[in-house]
């Protein structure tokens, strides 16, 4: 993302994974944008809204919804409120159930050019095999909070005596956490554990922790 932020001047982005049989949305990583706006992004109301719009792999961009009646509810009560003026929001192919998507915001709908937006359209697969790449085995929830802490220190590359020290606790303690943590993701390492965490939400990525 941050090559992508050199050329394009996002205030907000987020890339969400396909949805669930419940048709909430993972978010993968995310920057600029406020919880309330994530959470939306990744909700089964804006799925619905954004599919009613029939995407197409170019992508929506936040100019060609003000002429809609009525006006998207996530333009008026997510995206006027939060004073963005720009954006683009485009597919990422997950099947037959659905897409997940690439979204950015921006100040202006003029800080978004045509280069800019048929650049986003060329990464669209790349990053879409990413996404695609991260399985989704689990449900957020299924760790309790003090497993949630011992897997944001293991993203983090933290070893288990690391962690100990961190947390107050005994080395053996924080292997059985470990393999707790590995047990009930369905993880076959530590960093497939980590990818796991982010990819539910059960810890922040890389990008929610940047400045």
């Amino acid at each position: 993302m941050d090559e992508i932020h050199s050329v394009l001047p996002f205030v907000g982005m987020c890339i969400t994974a396909t949805p669930n049989s419940d048709g909430h949305s993972e978010v993968v990583c995310s920057r600029g944008y406020t919880d309330k706006m994530t959470r939306r992004l990744s909700s089964k109301a804006f799925f619905q809204e954004w599919s009613s719009l029939k995407p197409e792999a170019r992508g929506t961009r936040l100019t060609e919804t003000w002429d809609l009646d009525p006006l998207p509810d996530t333009v008026k009560d997510y995206v006027v409120p939060a004073g963005f003026g720009g954006g683009v929001s485009i597919p990422l192919p997950g099947g037959a159930e659905g897409f997940g998507g690439m979204h950015f915001s921006t100040e202006s709908a003029q800080d978004i050019t045509d280069m800019d937006h048929y650049g986003l359209c060329l990464i669209s697969p790349t990053i879409n095999n990413l996404v695609g790449a991260i399985p989704f085995e689990s449900t957020p929830g299924v760790l309790s909070a003090r497993e949630c802490e011992v897997l944001e220190l293991i993203s983090l590359g933290k070893s288990n005596a690391q962690i100990a020290t961190e947390l107050y606790i005994a080395s053996s303690t924080v292997a059985t956490h470990v393999e707790h943590i590995l047990t009930k993701l369905g993880a076959e390492n530590r960093a497939h554990a980590s990818a796991l965490g982010i990819r539910l939400g059960l810890i922040p990525g890389l990008f929610a922790r940047a400045p």
